[in-house]
């Protein structure tokens, strides 16, 4: 049984897979603070719908619980991110030079 030579495949630069995004790069601040922007907004709104079925101005419980449980996994998106920055923070802090 005979092998040939692959010729270098994998050392020739496959031109065909590159492709450059044209949408302009957000600064992650800017997308932090977008974030925290909305976040608030839902966090608001839940809050607003609770003091209204509280006062009876609302019988649609379900909205109410819909806005509550999205306002509530925003808050879990943001809280996941401040964990990742606060450990990859701490891990640079731990890095010795």
């Amino acid at each position: 049984m005979r092998i040939d030579a692959l010729d270098n495949i994998f050392l020739k630069p496959n031109v065909h897979s590159v492709e450059t995004s044209k949408e302009p790069e957000i600064q992650f601040s800017t997308w932090v603070a977008e974030k925290l922007g909305n976040t608030n907004e839902q966090l608001n709104t839940a809050d607003q719908a609770l003091n209204e079925l509280a006062g009876g101005h609302t019988e649609n419980l379900h909205q109410t619980m819909l806005t509550l449980e999205q306002a509530k996994l925003s808050f879990q998106y943001l809280e996941q991110i401040r964990n990742r920055l606060m450990s990859a923070y701490q891990d640079l802090l731990r890095e010795q030079i």
